[in-house]
C-alpha cells in the first residue's frame, strides 16, 4: 500500500525481509506467496531470489534510513505475518526484533498490528464483492 514510497535499495531490502519473514516458520503459505507477488507489482519490480544462508537481519534493516520508511516496512510486514491467519512464534519474534531495531514504541506496534488485520479483512471483503 505504501511500498512505492521506498527507495530502490529499500524495496530490495523489503523483499528480502518479506521472504525471510514468510519463511521464518518453515512454511511459505499460498497467502504469503500471493501477498509478496502483490508487493512486487506495487513496487514495479521482479521478485528476488531469497537465500536464507546469506540473510543478515541487521544489514537489511539498516537499509531503511528514514523513520517513515521503517514504519512502512513494519506495516507491510505485519500484513504479511497475518495474511495466513496464523502467527508463528518465529514470525512474532522477528517482528519484535524489527520493532526493537527501529526503536519503535511497542504500543505503536499494537496499533499497526490492528490496522494490518483490518486492511486484510477489507481486502478479503473486496475480493468477495467482486465475485458476487
Amino acid at each position: 500500500m505504501f511500498l512505492n514510497r521506498l527507495s530502490m535499495n529499500e524495496k530490495q531490502a523489503f523483499l528480502t525481509l518479506a521472504h525471510h519473514v514468510a519463511h521464518a516458520d518453515s512454511e511459505f503459505s499460498v497467502e504469503e506467496e500471493v501477498l509478496i507477488a502483490k508487493y512486487c507489482m506495487e513496487m514495479q519490480m521482479d521478485d528476488i531470489e531469497y537465500d536464507e544462508a546469506k540473510f543478515d537481519l541487521v544489514g537489511v534493516l539498516n537499509a531503511f534510513e528514514r523513520d517513515s520508511h521503517q514504519k512502512i516496512a513494519l506495516l507491510e510486514l505485519m500484513a504479511l505475518v497475518y495474511a495466513d491467519g496464523e502467527v508463528a512464534k518465529q514470525e512474532q519474534q522477528l517482528l519484535n526484533d524489527i520493532i526493537v531495531h527501529f526503536g519503535l514504541n511497542p504500543n505503536l506496534a499494537i496499533v499497526y498490528r490492528e490496522w494490518s488485520k483490518n486492511i486484510l479483512s477489507l481486502f478479503t471483503q473486496g475480493e468477495a464483492l467482486i465475485h458476487l
